[in-house]
């Protein structure tokens, strides 16, 4: 699915079922880039604006494709033991 254009926002409400298209904040500057959305729909955003989180890439009958800002999870480190000296 081809993006050229924003079509709207989510913040004002729609009738249709919003599906989320993740992004890093990165991404949300570039100009040409291509994602997957949560329902497994590649779409290609192509514009030539700043996105912003809420605002509808695409439309279909049922459904529209929006923004949604990606927060990757942090993987916890392994748990660190402090070092102890021994001399004896």
């Amino acid at each position: 699915m081809l993006c050229n254009r924003i079509l709207g926002t989510t913040h004002h409400g729609t009738y249709k079922k919003v599906v989320d298209v993740p992004l890093l904040r990165e991404e949300l500057t570039a100009r040409s880039l291509r994602c997957i959305a949560r329902d497994g729909v590649e779409i290609e955003i192509d514009v030539y604006e700043d996105l912003q989180e809420g605002d509808i890439l695409a439309e279909t009958d049922f459904n529209v494709y929006a923004v949604k800002i990606y927060v990757p999870k942090k993987k916890p480190e392994q748990e660190q033991r402090p070092t102890v000296k021994r001399y004896l």
